[in-house]
C-alpha cells in the first residue's frame, strides 16, 4: 500500500470519527466514507445517497453533509423562489440518487 492510500484510510477514519455526533444527533445510522482501492476516489455515502468528496478538506466532507441535511429538512418546506436553484447548487457533488431520500 503506497503513501497516499495509507494517508486516505487515515482519513476515513478521521472523516467517520467527525461526522458520527452529527448523524447520531439526527438519527443517521447507515452512513460510510469510502476511498477507492486505488485512491482516486472518496465518497461520502449517507444511506443511498453518495455524494463525491475526493480531495476535500475533513471540514469540507464535514459541510456536504449538512448540504444533506439542509436538503432533508426543506424538501417538503417551502424556500421561496430559489429553492429548486438552491437545491440543485448543494446536489452538484452527489451521485446517482439526487433526491435527498
Amino acid at each position: 500500500m503506497n503513501d497516499y492510500l495509507k494517508y486516505l484510510q487515515g482519513k476515513r477514519i478521521e472523516v467517520l470519527k467527525e461526522i458520527k455526533p452529527i448523524c447520531s444527533a439526527f438519527g443517521i445510522e447507515d452512513y460510510d466514507y469510502i476511498v477507492s482501492d486505488k485512491g482516486q476516489t472518496e465518497t461520502l455515502r449517507i444511506g443511498t445517497t453518495k455524494i463525491g468528496c475526493s480531495c476535500n478538506s475533513i471540514f469540507a466532507v464535514k459541510q456536504e453533509l449538512v448540504g444533506y441535511l439542509f436538503i432533508c429538512y426543506f424538501r417538503e418546506r417551502p424556500l421561496g423562489h430559489f429553492k429548486t436553484h438552491v437545491f440543485n447548487e448543494i446536489k452538484r457533488y452527489w451521485i446517482g440518487d439526487k433526491n435527498g431520500k
